[in-house]
């Protein structure tokens, strides 16, 4: 066999490869249809004002880690005036931002108290608990500097309600997020956690825990953005009706704390476990004979600030590949199992194809195209051929995402209107995929 048959062998193998995962990709886009449908007939102003004085909404514990002083007041804020019934907020002030919890300590007229609860995940030890003079519904713990995971785990420990959702400082939350993460509890007894779809949009909090959105018309940001459209939220919305979705912990989820202290809490090790968290919580609750179902939702629930440079951009797709390809390892024994039903059979498949290997492969296509290209095994027909099976798919989906946001949701983009997110979609694909492709490769083969 020569090497040109070789070449063309692998570079047939690719291009069918990416025909499939985008087909598989459009499909989840075309499922998203219907669930955004089914939205729409609950998302009822009136209907959630009704929820606000409903007995049988859920109490929540909102938890946080904060890591960074810049802020904390506003954020603080922010949470307690969310719109729901019953609800409390934790913060975890980190060991070395001392300078965030005085301000919270002046702000809000902190005292110390002792620890009145059940240690249900043992954590490393913490300094002190301060409740609020002046809000009664805030819990701020002072631990030493330590791994996120294991400070989540402090929080849930002393968290007094049995559902909880972390928060992030760089996460703007609606005023009534809360009301509907919990409306899907409300409606199926068989979910056991709901995931909120971050929106892309860069925002200024001000001190009173009000923002101030601010316009970022980089390309870097609406690149970003297309992406969070055609992958962190048409797709997952169509993963509800394929099969259970990958929720993650550590953004917009709001779960069942005795379902994470069955997991052993999070990874107390870990800086960010919400992506080992939302596998093993699939493994574990199927292992108990629990067939849950936790749906991601559509509605405006929190906006996500999106980096600015490129360079930054890379960085938290590598460590998210990273702890991707870590979380799907240690719980290898559901890949095509199908005790584990879709979850093992559909999800777990299509993480490892088209989330971990799909980027190497993508790189390998590049570089075995232009190999062909110049030694003259690849002609023109096939080269166009695997252009718009890799990268004129693709551009198709983004393009569809785009429409969808322009139909599904009238509020205005931050990069300056659905014609922007047009050119963007095929911007995005051109260049960013790549450097993105290098950088999730790289994550693949990067070390703890």
């Amino acid at each position: 066999m020569t090497t040109g048959t070789v070449l063309t062998a692998v570079m047939m193998t690719i291009m069918i490869f990416f025909l499939i995962i985008n087909s598989f990709q459009a499909l989840l886009l075309m499922f998203s249809v219907p669930e955004l449908w089914s939205h729409w007939q609950l998302a009822d102003d009136q209907y959630f004002h009704t929820l606000v004085g409903s007995e049988s909404l859920p109490p929540v514990s909102v938890v946080a880690v904060l890591a960074s002083p810049a802020g904390s007041v506003a954020f603080a804020r922010m949470l307690l005036e969310l719109n729901y019934p019953r609800f409390e907020v934790i913060l975890v002030v980190d060991g070395e931002n001392q300078d965030g919890l005085r301000d919270l300590v002046n702000e809000f007229e902190l005292y110390e108290v002792p620890s009145a609860f059940t240690v249900n995940v043992k954590t490393r030890p913490v300094r002190a608990y301060y409740r609020s003079r002046t809000n009664p519904r805030l819990l701020c713990i002072d631990k030493p500097s330590g791994p996120g995971g294991d400070a989540v785990n402090a929080a849930l420990n002393a968290a007094r309600y049995p559902h909880a959702m972390l928060a992030s400082q760089a996460v703007l939350f609606e005023s009534d997020a809360l009301l509907r993460l919990a409306r899907p509890l409300l409606l199926d007894r068989t979910v056991v956690c709901v995931g909120g779809v971050l929106r892309p949009n860069n925002f200024v909090l001000s001190k009173d825990g009000r923002s101030r959105h601010t316009v970022v018309a980089g390309w870097t940001v609406g690149c970003q953005t297309v992406e969070y459209l055609r992958t962190f939220m048409f797709q997952r919305l169509g993963w509800n009706r394929v099969a259970s979705n990958i929720v993650y912990a550590s953004g917009t989820v709001l779960f069942r704390r005795e379902d994470i202290f069955g997991l052993g809490g999070f990874d107390p090790e870990s800086e960010e476990s919400g992506l080992d968290v939302s596998v093993r919580l699939h493994k574990y609750l199927t292992d108990i004979g629990i067939n849950a179902r936790m749906p991601v939702i559509s509605d405006p629930v929190a906006w996500s600030a999106l980096p600015t440079k490129l360079a930054d951009v890379g960085r938290a797709r590598r460590r998210w590949i990273r702890r991707l390809r870590d979380s799907l390892s240690g719980n290898v024994s559901t890949l095509l199992n199908p005790e584990y039903g879709a979850f093992g059979m559909i999800a777990m498949p299509y993480l490892w194809l088209g989330i971990i290997i799909a980027p190497l492969l993508e790189l390998l296509g590049y570089a075995g195209l232009v190999i062909g290209l110049l030694t003259g095994v690849l002609d023109a027909s096939f080269t166009w051929a695997y252009l718009a099976s890799v990268l004129g798919y693709g551009i198709l989906l983004s393009v569809w995402s785009v429409v969808f946001q322009a139909v599904s949701f009238k509020r205005a983009d931050q990069t300056g209107g659905t014609g922007r997110l047009l050119a963007f979609a095929v911007i995005e694909a051109l260049g960013y995929r790549q450097v993105m492709a290098f950088y999730r490769t790289a994550g693949l083969f990067a070390e703890r």
